[in-house]
């Protein structure tokens, strides 16, 4: 069953291009003024990862709750939220050394389609959902593929702190990125059940990478609240910890001011 979180508009959708974010159990999308980059519209949908084996009668659902996919846009990126992705050094990268590895981290491949960004120094590499690429393909022209990691790698290349963790949540798990001294040491999914779980997970890696607690600052968004279980044990026991902080003049819809913009960022605040 398809449950819609957020329906954010602008009056004005024109000159506008979208990006449609696929993950294992959701599918946002957001619209952004080419000209500016300003966010003026943005949708979430959740549903449960094991029930659509049928990703056409999926997409079919969702746009019967969506504005944005039931509306004709010139340009349309897609970004991949799935698991299954690798970073590699460019100078030892190669595609069929990126298939290797995700088969050996995520086990049998079913996807042929590898899709490659490069950011700096380093290849974002994974396999692309085919059956979900075809669809969009059916109504969209569509630009450009990349991984939920290269966009978050590029915003979070901005930022100056030399040690930093940014912490990306979802409903049931989060993606961690590591810089140590301003290097980039790992980026990375982590599920979770309960508050503690993820708590043990952040203290892993900052343990792990030597990372000073007092010196190390800790960044959270996506679908985290201050009011949560989860909010109240991470600020307890993480020194330095705050929500990404957003820029509130990239979001030009008026509905975007009824919520914390950290829920956002991920989805939204980048430049690609």
């Amino acid at each position: 069953m398809v449950q819609k979180t957020f329906g954010i508009y602008s009056e004005d959708l024109n000159g506008s291009s979208l990006y449609i974010e696929t993950g294992s159990d959701y599918l946002a999308c957001s619209c952004k003024e080419r000209n500016t980059g300003k966010v003026a519209a943005f949708e979430l949908f959740s549903f449960d990862k094991t029930e659509p084996e049928n990703f056409e009668k999926l997409f079919r659902e969702v746009q019967l709750h969506s504005r944005l996919l039931t509306t004709a846009f010139d340009d349309v990126h897609c970004i991949w939220g799935y698991e299954q992705c690798v970073c590699v050094p460019n100078e030892f990268y190669s595609r069929g050394l990126a298939a290797t590895s995700m088969e050996l981290m995520y086990g049998e491949i079913q996807s042929q389609t590898v899709c490659e960004n490069v950011i700096g120094d380093c290849v974002v590499a994974t396999v692309i959902n085919e059956e979900a690429l075809a669809v969009y393909r059916k109504h969209y022209y569509v630009s450009s593929n990349m991984h939920k990691y290269y966009p978050l790698l590029k915003r979070q290349k901005l930022f100056d702190d030399d040690n930093k963790m940014h912490l990306v949540f979802n409903n049931n798990n989060f993606i961690a990125s590591v810089y140590k001294r301003g290097a980039l040491q790992l980026i990375q999914y982590f599920s979770y059940k309960a508050p503690e779980d993820a708590l043990y997970f952040i203290l892993q890696l900052a343990k792990t990478f030597a990372l000073p607690a007092a010196e190390t600052k800790i960044y959270a968004s996506g679908l985290i609240d201050d009011s949560s279980p989860l909010y109240a044990i991470l600020n307890a026991y993480l020194d330095n910890f705050s929500f990404e902080p957003a820029n509130a003049e990239s979001f030009t819809a008026n509905d975007f001011n009824e919520y914390p913009l950290h829920y956002f960022v991920s989805f939204c605040q980048n430049d690609v």
